[in-house]
């Protein structure tokens, strides 16, 4: 499914942080539905810059003070949305309705919900309809931080489970493995070009391993299940075009590789790759002179 990636200014009036602006939609299948004013993120351009951009030419303002505090990701019929959201202020200019809006308008922050939103917009007003002063906002920016940089600690490769596995590998003498090789889909964490074998070490957490089956964060949970089932149906679909071209995918999961799982694990790895063994040169060729 595409992903469409937005951003959506969250402004606040100046003067009273309570009340912030809301634009009811014109266009389209879902017009008359209310929404927060914003727009597509161009290539080449961050969520923040987008920020900026659409609500100048949407509402010919000026805004400043961008604090990113939350991220919608929804599924609608035909795309995926992926929303990031930012609370901010007016430094210059007054909202004027556009051409492609019915209406504009102050609301406060607990009042939001009576009025009828776009399906993504729903989760994020529910929440901002919770906060009632600049401490519960600031506290919805820190939990925003904190998710971010939990993201961002999650390496994509030379995590500690892969070298843990490259160290078995090596020491079973099953060397030339090519790491994060792009010619192969998904990218395996390891793989071996001549035998077509792939192997994924792939974290419990992030991928959802089936063994563990990991709690899902209870703040901000529609946006932690549509990023699992992303990871989950990219990860599948990777397998799917490994098994198409004639390769042997090979998942580890983070809970195999502990202390009292690791040798079992390998052996199995090891035994499998080793199934694979790679043409020797030159092999044919000999076997016709013979025959």
């Amino acid at each position: 499914m595409k992903t469409v990636r937005v951003a959506a200014g969250i402004i606040h009036e100046n003067g009273d942080s309570n009340r912030v602006l809301a634009v009811r939609r014109g266009y389209g299948e879902m017009s008359g539905l209310w929404e927060f004013p914003g727009g597509k993120v161009e290539r080449g351009e961050t969520a923040e810059d987008a920020c900026r951009r659409e609500l100048a030419e949407e509402l010919n303002i000026r805004v400043t003070d961008l604090c990113d505090i939350y991220t919608v990701e929804y599924d609608y019929p035909d795309f995926h949305l992926s929303m990031e959201c930012y609370s901010c202020r007016i430094e210059e200019g007054e909202p004027q309705k556009s051409d492609r809006q019915l209406e504009i308008r102050w609301i406060e922050r607990r009042s939001l919900a009576t009025l009828s939103w776009m399906p993504a917009d729903v989760e994020l007003v529910n929440t901002l309809s919770r906060t009632s002063s600049d401490e519960d906002l600031a506290a919805l920016a820190k939990r925003r931080h904190d998710s971010r940089h939990s993201m961002q600690g999650n390496k994509r490769q030379n995590t500690k489970p892969e070298l843990l596995v490259r160290q078995r590998l090596r020491a079973a003498g099953l060397t030339g493995y090519r790491l994060q090789w792009k010619k192969a889909p998904g990218r395996p964490d390891i793989a071996f070009p001549g035998r077509k074998v792939a192997i994924f070490v792939n974290g419990c957490f992030w991928h959802r391993c089936p063994r563990c089956s990991p709690s899902t964060p209870k703040r901000n949970t529609e946006f932690w299940e549509a990023k699992f089932r992303r990871n989950i149906e990219r990860d599948a679909r990777a397998i799917t075009e490994l098994k198409e071209l004639g390769w042997t995918p090979i998942t580890i999961w983070e809970c195999e590789l502990k202390r009292d799982k690791i040798d079992e694990t390998m052996a199995r790895v090891i035994a499998e790759v080793r199934e694979h063994e790679r043409p020797v040169r030159g092999a044919a060729a000999h076997t016709s002179e013979r025959a």
